[in-house]
């Protein structure tokens, strides 16, 4: 998050301040997560620095703790639960947020302190203070926040462009700088990143990754004056995007250069998306590049087996010539002593019979050499046998691990992965591969439940509706999933609520029929119905194609895109009188 994005988050949150502390949780060593509320609302506050991603929003699950809390939880719970979060501060636009409460000393007095929470670079962090000495380190030891010591802000030299009066000037020493567009945005002007700079860029047409000149200033100038404006006005535009590689992105102002995912109605619900969308994202990744790694030790490792096996089944396939060597020393007549290395015979097997030599070790008499070609025939020939049968399976195994691979490049979900997983291990098993094993605990078990439910069909709802259309309703996340992945078929009408969430619907006609207004209006309303906009008495129901549904790789249950939708306004209280 850059600091635009932090002032966005901010004000929305001073929306609802005052705001009581109920709990505190440390998750991990890098999150906090306050419970807070007020007679207007509830709030799962989350302050994170995990995965260098600094984060500060919303979320609507409780993350899972450990069962004995870390000293430092217990230290803010002391000073904190019970009190007040009155204040959030921003110095600049700078990536810093100062979080004033209203708490209690060791005594039980009222005392006040700041949380800073600091993601301005690597060495800041997240500690409370008390009269501007740092009294608790939440995250681990950081130059800018210890324990004890005062905390002093980075300096830094841009310019704040809220309160920058001359803008032009501004522009003047961008374009002069010589960097590319987006670098010279990000470097002189305060929290601005580089995903917000390159969507205040495209806006106008200007270069990303080249470099300005004097006859850009003009425009620079209007587009530091707009987004100012943004800023003062606070008209926000949070959505969600999505990078080439799946990984999400948070704006709150237009990202042009993108196209979003899904918009969101506040900012503060837009924090929440993007974190559910983005931890899931990060497992995904973790349990992809695990699995990958299971799947590349496997290949190898069969390759490098079958590769072998081949070479010992072509060497064993000459067994039959031991055989013939044997009965041609015997053949001959003759009796060489130890010390020969070759001894001539008559090939009879040869059309005309010829003479040749036939090797022999110095070691033994010919009789012995004899007796020692036999063994080794034998040898080899139940060798040769016993690789012909193991060759098949390792083709087998080959054959199958390279499936398994085509469909590991394809797989978007956890819970293919681990079913994945699963079947590489069975594989290892076979070919007597050892490989180490992951265990998912939260991952496999919510995966084993998915697939109870996907054969039981728990989370999906089927009605009957006008003009022989059938309607699936997807009463969860995962059935939502289970919807897009197993029972869309072409020709059915997608629906759902537009810009909130709710289920996702299939309207599917009669067979050689097309689906006729009545049929859609049905299908909207039940799609307003199952959303969190039911209550408002009129929701816009986006509907489209079923096959214009995408879903993005490493996405969440229920999380799709789509395009070339149109919107059904649906009047609830109309259609229950």
């Amino acid at each position: 998050m850059d600091g635009i994005s932090l002032y966005a988050i901010r004000h929305e949150i001073a929306g609802y301040l005052p705001l009581k502390v109920q709990k505190i949780y440390h998750p991990s060593e890098k999150q906090l997560l306050f419970a807070l509320w007020s007679y207007k609302c509830k709030l799962n506050l989350v302050l994170s620095l995990e995965h260098a991603r600094p984060f500060v929003g919303i979320t609507e699950d409780k993350p899972e703790t450990p069962r004995v809390p870390s000293g430092i939880c217990l230290g803010l719970r002391k000073r904190l639960e019970g009190g007040t979060l009155a204040q959030i501060r921003q110095e600049s636009l700078d990536r810093i947020l100062y979080l004033d409460f209203s708490g209690y000393d060791e005594l039980g007095n009222t005392r006040d302190y700041t949380l800073v929470f600091d993601g301005a670079g690597g060495k800041g962090g997240i500690g409370l203070l008390s009269g501007g000495i740092t009294e608790l380190s939440v995250t681990p030891a950081r130059y800018r926040l210890e324990a004890g010591s005062p905390y002093i802000p980075p300096e830094s030299t841009k310019h704040n462009l809220l309160l920058d009066p001359d803008l032009t000037r501004l522009a003047h020493q961008i374009c002069s700088s010589n960097m590319p567009a987006q670098m010279a945005l990000v470097s002189h002007v305060e929290g601005i990143g580089k995903e917000h700079a390159s969507g205040i860029l495209s806006w106008t047409g200007l270069p990303n990754r080249k470099r300005l000149t004097q006859e850009n200033v003009e425009a620079v100038a209007g587009i530091l004056e707009e987004t100012k404006n943004l800023l003062i006005k606070r008209q926000f535009s949070p959505a969600l995007y999505l990078r080439r590689s799946g990984e999400p992105l948070l704006g709150v102002l237009p990202l042009h250069h993108m196209e979003s995912a899904r918009t969101y109605r506040s900012v503060l619900e837009a924090t929440s998306g993007y974190r559910e969308y983005f931890l899931h994202f990060v497992a995904f990744k973790s349990i992809e590049a695990q699995v990958r790694s299971m799947y590349n030790r496997i290949t190898a490792k069969l390759t490098a087996k079958l590769i072998a096996q081949e070479d010992d089944f072509q060497k064993a396939k000459e067994y039959d010539k031991y055989r013939i060597w044997g009965e041609l020393i015997h053949a001959s007549g003759q009796q060489l002593p130890r010390g020969h290395n070759e001894m001539k015979v008559l090939d009879y097997y040869q059309d005309p019979p010829r003479e040749t030599y036939v090797p022999l070790d110095p070691r033994y008499s010919s009789g012995e050499n004899a007796r020692r070609y036999y063994a080794k025939y034998s040898k080899l020939q139940r060798t040769a046998k016993v690789l012909q049968a193991s060759l098949k399976e390792v083709r087998s195994q080959v054959a199958l691990l390279k499936d398994t691979g085509l469909r590991l490049d394809q797989a978007d979900d956890i819970s293919t992965l681990l079913l994945i997983q699963d079947e590489l291990v069975d594989t290892a098993r076979a070919g007597n591969i050892r490989i180490p094993i992951r265990k998912h605990g939260a991952s496999r078990q919510g995966t084993r439940e998915k697939k109870v439910s996907r054969k039981r069909d728990k989370n999906v709802e089927t009605h009957q509706g006008p003009d022989g259309t059938v309607v699936h309703i997807g009463m969860s996340s995962a059935g939502n999933d289970y919807l897009i992945r197993h029972l869309r078929r072409p020709g059915d009408v997608w629906l759902h609520a537009k810009g909130v969430k709710g289920a996702h619907v299939l309207l599917r006609p009669a067979p050689g029929r097309e689906v006729t207004p009545e049929a859609l209006d049905w299908a909207a309303s039940l799609a307003a119905r199952h959303s969190e906009a039911a209550s408002s008495g009129k929701v816009e129901v986006d509907w489209v194609d079923a096959g214009a549904i995408r879903k993005p790789g490493g996405s969440p249950p229920g999380f799709v895109t789509y395009t070339g939708a149109r919107t059904i306004v649906v009047k609830i209280q109309d259609q229950d009188d």
